[in-house]
């Protein structure tokens, strides 16, 4: 591994209690075992890592702000940062939801179920999702609309400032 960082024993030492323990790396398993496919398993592990660690160094950012200027509504570039970044907490969630589920493929409870055997044979479960996409689209494009509708209705920068300046 090209660029890693060592700190030997520290594995064991957080999974166990114990610098000495011993880990079993994925090589002990049988293949049959491995979660699949390993890349999606991998590349959500550093979305997930990656959008926390920025989210982190934007409270770094506010902080020194705040510590520097006493406010952080007068950084533009700290708030352009913030709005791109809004949707980093969503995505750390749904990355790390992914790396849990397809992490522990092909097992729901390993070594006591395997995801194929839990598979729920029940007919007529295309109906219901195919229902359940449609009232979430809906909802989307409704929440959408209702946004849109918000921001259009709102004033403009010119009509703030001359409501700010008459002392409104």
């Amino acid at each position: 591994m090209r660029y890693a960082i060592e700190l030997p024993d520290m594995l064991s030492l957080m999974t166990y209690h114990d610098p000495h323990a011993l880990v079993r790396g994925l090589d002990s398993f049988p293949q049959s075992d491995w979660p699949s496919p390993m890349i999606a398993v991998r590349l959500a592990f550093q979305v997930m890592v990656g959008a926390g660690m920025a989210m982190v160094a934007l409270a770094l950012w506010a902080g020194g702000l705040l510590r520097r200027q006493r406010t952080i509504s007068d950084s533009y570039w700290f708030l352009q940062a913030l709005v791109s970044a809004s949707p980093l907490g969503v995505i750390a969630v749904e990355a790390g939801w992914t790396v849990t589920v397809v992490g522990r493929q092909p097992w729901i409870s390993y070594g006591v179920i395997r995801t194929a055997d839990a598979v729920t044979p029940m007919p007529g479960l295309a109906v219901t999702f195919v229902l359940f996409s449609i009232l979430y689209i809906f909802l989307a494009v409704t929440v959408g609309y209702l946004l849109w509708r918000q921001v259009m209705q709102s004033p403009s920068f010119e009509e703030v400032a001359a409501l700010a300046a008459a002392g409104r």
